[in-house]
């Protein structure tokens, strides 16, 4: 098979194998639940979490390798489905997070621009006494510094792609 044939970008996605004995593995141990409620193994999900680190970033694709005794499609559909949920929820937590932590930090920003702004007004007007005006500088200048510099220091979208989706599983 040449890999001409394939697109791009299906050349750029990166597999994550995994080897297990049985799908007790892939679930929580100590959760009684049947399968299609039980929740993922800590185990399992750091040994992905671990193998995405050592690839390198983009698209990738989990293969799990399972005995042959274990072949059973309903099981294998319910396994997907439950990695797919799973990874859905955390990408949409991280989206959740990463929304929270732009929007403080453009209310950072606003009010260090704010504060900044009545400092140039109070100066520029002399609205108050000189002595005034530099003990409210004290104040608002590193306010205003502080919150400006906190929106450049905001993680962006590509810092955040550790919990991405999988393009398939």
């Amino acid at each position: 098979m040449k890999m001409e044939k394939y697109p791009g970008h299906i050349k750029e996605i990166k597999a994550i194998s995994v080897a297990i004995d049985s799908f007790d593995d892939i679930f929580s141990d100590f959760d009684p639940s049947p399968l299609t409620q039980r929740t993922l193994s800590e185990d399992f999900i750091h040994e992905l979490r671990k193998r995405y680190r050592e690839t390198k970033r983009g698209s990738y694709a989990i293969t799990i390798y399972a005995p042959h005794s274990l072949k059973d499609e309903k099981a294998e559909r319910m396994v997907i489905k439950r990695l797919k949920e799973y990874f859905n929820f955390r990408a949409l937590q991280s989206k959740k997070q990463l929304g929270a932590i732009r929007l403080r930090g453009f209310i950072f920003a606003a009010g260090g621009i704010l504060s900044l702004g009545v400092l140039i007004l109070l100066t520029y007007y002399k609205l108050l006494s000189q002595l005034g005006i530099e003990l409210i500088g004290i104040v608002l200048m590193p306010l205003g510094w502080f919150g400006i510099c906190l929106l450049y220091t905001s993680p962006s979208p590509r810092d955040r792609t550790r919990s991405r989706m999988p393009s398939s599983a």
